[in-house]
């Protein structure tokens, strides 16, 4: 992740403080957003992409947000789970936060969706 990219985890991180204990980990070529042990947006190329339901999704797409896409040998790939935060949220914290926690929302709840994975019996 580019020095500039860094700050602005960090500062990210900053602005999202209300929502808990939120911080920033490594994820593939970027910087993962996490709040309570779950991760809800992340930051590629100096993007920061947020993790959605349909509604969210809508919501950041009618403000100019785009899908999450990323190119292979054959072809580009969209991850519609993830989409861009508009430019706009980045100048209004008040709008950055609602998105912010609209998407903790969805991550919590997609994990929490989860099947629990089976622990090895312990033999006595």
């Amino acid at each position: 992740m580019s020095t500039s990219g860094a700050r602005f985890a960090a500062s990210l991180v900053d602005q999202l403080a209300p929502l808990g204990a939120v911080s920033h980990r490594r994820f593939f070529g970027g910087q993962g957003i996490v709040c309570g042990g779950v991760q809800f947006a992340m930051i590629i190329d100096d993007v920061l992409y947020f993790r959605t339901d349909a509604a969210l999704a809508e919501t950041l797409r009618a403000r100019g947000a785009q899908p999450f896409v990323y190119g292979t040998r054959k072809r580009d790939v969209t991850v519609s789970a993830y989409w861009s935060a508009p430019e706009e949220g980045l100048d209004e914290p008040e709008l950055l936060l609602d998105w912010a926690r609209r998407s903790l929302a969805v991550a919590l709840q997609k994990h929490a969706a989860k099947k629990p994975t089976r622990k090895a019996r312990s033999v006595t």
